[in-house]
């Protein structure tokens, strides 16, 4: 019981951390167009995956539980790209528009 505990922690933490490690590497990599943070992202992304696997297989996750975990991995993979674009939009939007400073000394 206390080793589940304890092994259902660190791959919980894991999962968070490689995630984050997933988001960081992916947005550095396309802000530098560097294509070997993109591969240290995809990395921290597989290591995900793993330690959600891990995590279900611990724990003995069935049933609904598993569709859930899946719906994680689709969820962590998806979300930082859509973030990187939807930041590109607003960003291109706010260059593309005129700034209220210059039409107010006209």
């Amino acid at each position: 019981m206390i080793q589940t505990l304890l092994w259902a922690t660190l791959l919980g933490g894991s999962v968070v951390m490689l995630g984050a490690g997933y988001a960081l590497f992916h947005a550095l990599g396309r802000l530098r167009d560097s294509r070997t943070l993109i591969m240290i992202s995809i990395a921290c992304y597989l290591g995900l995956a793993l330690a959600v696997v891990a995590l279900t297989l611990v724990l003995e996750l069935s049933e609904w539980w598993l569709g859930l975990t899946c719906a994680l991995l689709v969820g962590y993979f998806v979300a930082p790209r859509f973030i990187w674009r939807l930041s590109v939009a607003v960003h291109t939007d706010l260059a593309d528009a005129p700034s209220e400073q210059s039409s107010s000394h006209v």
